[in-house]
């Protein structure tokens, strides 16, 4: 049976780059829509 742990080691990486990757655009989207929810507010503030 051909030894195929390299390839299994890569995967692994390549998964977990992308699941990092999901991550960080999760946070910077929650980021942003926490800015345009203040912005919102500041415009409904009467004043």
């Amino acid at each position: 049976m051909p030894d195929t742990t390299a390839y299994l080691y890569l995967g692994l990486a390549a998964i977990a780059v992308i699941m990092l990757m999901l991550i960080a655009s999760m946070v910077l989207r929650y980021r942003s829509l926490q800015q345009d929810i203040k912005t919102l507010e500041k415009l409904d503030d009467p004043q």
